[in-house]
């Protein structure tokens, strides 16, 4: 993701990474946003769970986030199937 985006956390792939990050507030289901991405691969700046936290290129490789936008949309044909 690039910095300013949005988006849903789907799921952690790591068990071991998992426990970390969701003390960190990086839940599944819970919004996420890119605030900075370092340049050279370096570490990046995520708010989640009301917290910016600052993470390894290789801790946020095991986040899977859908962006915000199919999450939404995702949601509204649900409803809409249930209408």
């Amino acid at each position: 993701m690039k910095p300013f985006e949005k988006g849903i956390i789907d799921r952690i792939d790591c068990e071991d990474g998992a426990l970390a990050l969701i003390e960190m507030g990086c839940c599944p289901g819970e919004e996420v946003e890119v605030a900075h991405v370092a340049p050279r691969r370096g570490p990046m700046a995520i708010v989640s769970g009301g917290r910016k936290v600052a993470l390894r290129r290789s801790a946020a490789a095991l986040l899977w986030v859908r962006p915000l936008v199919a999450a939404t949309e995702a949601v509204l044909s649900t409803e809409r199937a249930w209408a």
